[in-house]
């Protein structure tokens, strides 16, 4: 029997110009759900996440109480607002090409990213694919409305490996016959994973890493 082959992607900075949680926050601050002073401090979080180890799980736990009890409804609706104001613009056109390129010789292409999924799935409808091919952090819902937590724990780091290592046995696969296409060091756990890495618009250390391992460099 033929094993499928998945290319894994990560979105933000590899698909998207800009971050799909910021587009997310931009969106839920122009229609009043964010005070414009919690803009202040992204900059600050964005930095030690780049450059340093800030764990998503802080960066989870700050922000989601504050969207505590907006619907899924509007989630989804504000979701849809932010890709078409904030990202569909900001596309590498690039990584759009390459997924386009994937899908056209039966590799099935999969968004894996610590982002929520509701800031990502409209991207997802956008390249062609599926609520089955968004690997993406949960947002939780008690009755219809945003409980403040997560469905487990954020697609990040040596989770987002756990997760998608798990996704590739039920789907029968093997990770030799898998891609992953990211641009930071946070993912060498994935990239470590796969038969074939990617590194795509690589930040700084992962640029290192992926020379010195002869691994594919793409720049978008």
């Amino acid at each position: 029997m033929k094993r499928e082959v998945i290319a894994f992607f990560d979105v933000d900075h590899t698909i998207t110009r800009r971050a799909t949680p910021l587009a997310l926050v931009l969106e839920l601050m122009r229609q009043g759900y964010i005070a414009w002073w919690y803009l202040l401090g992204i900059p600050v979080i964005f930095l030690l996440y780049r450059l340093f180890s800030l764990e998503m799980d802080f960066l989870f736990r700050y922000s989601l109480p504050r969207l505590k009890g907006i619907s899924r409804e509007k989630f989804e609706e504000i979701g849809k607002a932010a890709f078409e104001k904030h990202l569909r613009g900001r596309l590498y056109l690039g990584a759009i090409g390459e997924i386009e390129t994937l899908r056209r010789n039966g590799i099935r292409v999969i968004l894996a990213t610590s982002s929520p999924f509701e800031a990502v799935y409209p991207l997802a409808q956008y390249c062609g694919l599926s609520a089955d091919d968004v690997v993406a952090s949960r947002f939780s819902y008690t009755d219809g409305r945003f409980d403040g937590k997560l469905v487990g724990v954020p697609v990040f780091s040596r989770y987002k490996r756990d997760i998608i290592k798990s996704f590739i046995e039920r789907s029968g696969t093997d990770e030799h016959f898998c891609s992953f296409f990211t641009d930071s060091i946070h993912d060498l756990p994935l990239l470590e994973l796969v038969g074939h890495p990617v590194a795509v618009n690589p930040d700084p250390r992962l640029r290192i890493v992926a020379r010195r391992r002869g691994w594919t460099i793409k720049d978008y």
